[in-house]
């Protein structure tokens, strides 16, 4: 009930906005954008260009979760090579989006492979490091108890060092996955080759403000729900993990 209501609060004001401001090339009206997006649902179109942005942000997220977790883990084990790579993933992190252009660009055009490229390096370090810290926090004494016991090695791994990054890596995803769609239509609108992001870049060019609207709230709808539902996977997986 409060999300509702707090949905309609939100429709209400920018109804007030609209009306305020006066321009629909400045902020249209709910309506007119709902219309927009109506028509768009309606052409085959924009489900091919919706499925493209659809399997990149799923690529993206697997390949930023995938290697983040393997790099963070060694690296969260072995401070010597924290101290390498460090550096070099702190400078990944600070690289703008925009910064990765003129390399895609040069190295493979427009296409679909830029915007995962881009996507998957402004996305992978903030994994990498949480998944770091999981193993760094670690009790230290809990360790050295498990192997005064001598617990079987895979028991450790199992029950200690998975243990404790599972809620660092759950952490890393969910804000991997509040920030993949974003990053992922920036790079379409820049130097995709089809994808919601381009379907932007046309909106814009045509001077089309209710599609970019329509599209853009599209893409919060697809944000929200991907996050719940990865919270509703975890959770169960975790219910799953503690029962063995």
């Amino acid at each position: 009930m409060k999300t509702i209501f707090g949905i309609v609060l939100i429709v209400l004001l920018w109804y007030f906005l609209s009306f305020v401001i006066g321009s629909s090339f400045v902020l249209p009206f709910p309506h007119e954008v709902l219309g927009n997006l109506i028509n768009q649902l309606s052409t085959p179109r924009f489900y091919v260009s919706l499925w493209n942005t659809v399997w990149k942000t799923l690529i993206v997220l697997f390949l930023s979760s995938f290697f983040g977790i393997i790099f963070g883990f060694f690296m969260g084990m072995s401070d010597t090579i924290y101290e390498i790579f460090r550096p070099m993933l702190m400078m990944i992190q600070a690289i703008p989006v925009v910064s990765w252009l003129a390399f895609v660009v040069f190295l493979w055009g427009v296409g679909w492979r830029g915007p995962i490229l881009i996507s998957t390096m402004a996305i992978l370090p903030n994994t990498v490091f949480t998944t770091t810290s999981g193993i760094k926090n670690i009790d230290r004494k809990l360790l050295e108890m498990v192997r005064l016991y001598k617990v079987s090695r895979s028991k450790i791994f199992r029950h200690v060092y998975l243990a404790s990054i599972v809620p660092f890596v759950i952490a890393a995803i969910e804000v991997s996955i509040g920030n993949v769609w974003k990053v992922v239509l920036v790079t379409e609108f820049l130097v995709g080759g089809n994808g919601l992001g381009v379907e932007l870049a046309w909106a814009r060019q045509y001077v089309d403000v209710p599609r970019i609207y329509a599209i853009t709230i599209l893409a919060v709808i697809l944000g929200i729900t991907t996050e719940r539902v990865f919270k509703i996977i975890s959770r169960r997986m975790l219910e799953r993990w503690e029962m063995y």
